[in-house]
């Protein structure tokens, strides 16, 4: 009989998760978190899996299930995976993280103070719901607060924040108001705004060793009210000496979160004062299916020899990667609301030396939006070259072609009045 693996929420991207394991000769089961899949997430190609199961909320159900096709591992695809993986590796005896730390893993507020504790350096933050309180926080913070809600991702709601009126005024936007997770703000937790270059440090664990698989520079621009807007990603090589300042950090982070086991993404600034996490997940990042083509092998890969090649895993942990070509990941971001008509410039896009794909999020005759979070690129881009300054050019020069000028639109007429 195959091995078996229980994958938590594998969809879209993360069905790489599902080829990896398939490559080592293991079935993978998919377990979705909720009774109805999540917003935005489209349907789920079954090819990909043994068995689909399904949890409705009957958790010993689910539990006896999974027990009968006796996988060796339960871990999480997505986000939404990660407290349900945690609970079911758990109960079944599997290589788990614990349910322990879960919610410190998943919420923002909570991860920041489990680092402190730690004696982790981390920034200063606040859990509230309450305006005057967080007034009463910003006056002291003497600074940029950043607002954000508890439990989400890709940037949704983030709000920065120059004033205590301005942060009460992101409170009252985000309190009680559903994220794309599917769940209800009751809280939002304000940070400190660290100054420094943003990167990710994406890794993979095996009992408590890790193993850095890829990292990134950030490129961001302030649009749309927006002051830290992603537009690119840059995949550095693995001898850049800023990798080099922040793996023992990002090592501790992992450590006092309690990840033990399987991918792991951290957003970490590089300040004047050092390393300070922006968030963490410990779920793989949307960047493994970049990697697998710029380095032969990403967190997907190595999670599938963490699960089932664990002496292969521990043999090589450690080892700097090769990154066979300079490759960044990008963006547009659009400035404009209305009826998309058409791009003026993608012919030009499309001719720079690196590029490499392009993927249409929003199409001609499709509605635009400002972008504000990454839900919202009308397009996302690939751009990969041998030589790295060829590539930054040309990430460049996308910057310059988007814009106003980029997009044709119409005036959104909105629905049709109803007749009388």
């Amino acid at each position: 009989m195959e091995p078996q693996v229980a994958v938590v929420d594998a969809f879209k991207t993360t069905y790489r998760f599902a080829d990896a394991f398939t490559a080592l000769g293991a079935g993978v089961i998919q377990v979705q978190s909720t009774p109805r899949l999540l917003p935005g997430v489209p349907p789920v190609d079954p090819s990909k899996f043994t068995h689909y199961l399904v949890n409705d909320g009957d958790l010993d159900r689910l539990l006896d299930e999974l027990a009968d096709l006796k996988p060796r591992a339960v871990l999480p695809a997505r986000e939404s995976g990660v407290e349900l993986a945690d609970e079911l590796s758990e109960r079944l005896g599997l290589p788990s993280n614990g349910t322990a730390l879960s919610r410190a893993r998943r919420d923002k507020y909570l991860q920041i103070e489990r680092l402190k504790a730690q004696g982790v350096p981390a920034m200063r933050q606040l859990r509230t719901d309450d305006e005057a309180e967080l007034r009463a926080w910003h006056e002291t913070l003497a600074g940029t607060a950043v607002v954000k809600p508890l439990r989400s991702v890709g940037g949704e709601g983030v709000t920065f924040c120059d004033s205590p009126d301005e942060s009460a005024a992101a409170l009252s936007s985000l309190l009680h108001r559903g994220n794309v997770l599917g769940e209800r703000n009751t809280h939002v937790v304000a940070q400190q705004y660290l100054v420094g270059a943003e990167y990710i440090v994406n890794t993979v664990s095996c009992d408590g060793l890790h193993h850095v698989t890829d990292v990134w520079s950030t490129d961001r621009i302030t649009a749309n009210a927006v002051r830290d807007l992603v537009v690119a990603q840059v995949l550095l090589r693995s001898d850049d000496p800023t990798v080099h300042e922040l793996v023992p950090y990002a090592h501790s982070v992992l450590d006092a979160l309690g990840i033990r086991y399987g991918a792991a993404h951290l957003e970490i600034k590089l300040t004047p004062d050092g390393p300070r996490l922006i968030e963490a997940g410990a779920r793989p990042s949307g960047l493994p299916y970049y990697v697998a083509e710029a380095v032969g092998e990403g967190q997907f890969e190595w999670s599938a020899d963490a699960y089932l090649r664990p002496e292969r895993f521990r043999a090589r942990a450690g080892e700097d990667y090769r990154r066979r070509s300079a490759f960044a990941w990008a963006a547009l971001a659009s400035p404009v609301s209305g009826r998309l008509v058409r791009y003026r410039a993608l012919d030009e896009v499309r001719r720079l030396e690196s590029f490499r794909d392009m993927t249409l999020q929003v199409r001609p005759g499709d509605r635009i939006v400002p972008t504000t979070w990454d839900m919202e690129y009308p397009a996302t881009l690939t751009f990969s070259h041998p030589v790295e300054a060829v590539l930054r050019r040309d990430l460049n020069t996308l910057r310059f072609l988007d814009g106003t000028g980029m997009y044709e639109v119409q005036e959104d007429p909105g629905p049709s009045p109803e007749r009388v």
